[in-house]
């Protein structure tokens, strides 16, 4: 993955992916470090998330793109990704929106927040 911001928002976008497929070990080698228990804690809770999904946010899901213009750059190693640069929304995120920040780590990029 390439370390710009533009590998984050690939890397952003698989993860959306990754839940509509309810593809637990994709959605937790990227949302991992963001766990306080990390991987095992990630593998706990990201089930319960699985189950919340309708069917209209799995498709959803499997279908979101990142603007790369509305990313926020923040140094070489950390790139910010607001709300309203990933589309289509589900509405849990419309809910409660949420800011992600995107860390290289370990050769590709991770959600740390």
């Amino acid at each position: 993955m390439a370390h710009t911001p533009d590998g984050a928002a690939s890397v952003m976008e698989e993860y959306h992916h990754a839940l509509g497929d309810k593809d637990l070990e994709t959605v937790c080698r990227i949302t991992g470090p963001a766990f306080d228990g990390g991987m095992k804690e990630c593998r706990q809770l990201t089930p319960m998330q699985f189950g919340m999904l309708s069917a209209d946010d799995v498709k959803k899901l499997k279908a979101t793109r990142v603007d790369r213009a509305k990313l926020q750059s923040k140094g070489a190693d950390k790139v910010v990704v607001p709300p309203g640069a990933i589309a289509p929304q589900i509405a849990m995120m419309a809910a409660q929106p949420k800011t992600f920040t995107m860390a290289w780590r370990g050769g590709t990029w991770v959600i740390v927040d």
